[in-house]
């Protein structure tokens, strides 16, 4: 099963191009890392579309804040908001994880059941 977005749609949401493992490798099989900074925010998006495995780190003014390692995730989505688009990295039908890039970093979470 292959992930709804595209490595487009994850440039567009962290605005800039990921750093990849290997240059030579195409999108579904390579290992893609973004990064997003807004002061005092780093976060750090690391993918491997074709294990559906999933890495997130958020720290605040150098302190890790928020750590996610997820593999097998169901999917990736991105979801357009009345003014900025948040990320759902689907764990499963009941299990989400919401991260929001502006006006300020946030990270939510649904777990158990629906809304």
């Amino acid at each position: 099963m292959r992930l709804s977005l595209t490595q487009e749609d994850l440039e567009r949401f962290f605005g800039a191009a990921p750093s990849k493992s290997d240059a030579d490798v195409p999108w579904p099989y390579n290992g893609l890392t973004f990064n997003f900074s807004g002061d005092p925010y780093q976060v750090i998006f690391y993918i491997m579309p074709s294990y559906r495995h999933v890495e997130l780190s958020i720290r605040c003014a150098n302190e890790l804040t928020y750590q996610l390692t997820a593999s097998a995730v169901s999917d990736l989505r991105v979801l357009g908001g009345p003014t900025h688009d948040t990320l759902e990295i689907v764990i499963s039908s009941k299990d989400s994880v919401f991260i929001r890039l502006l006006p300020s970093v946030l990270v939510a979470q649904q777990v158990g059941g629906g809304t």
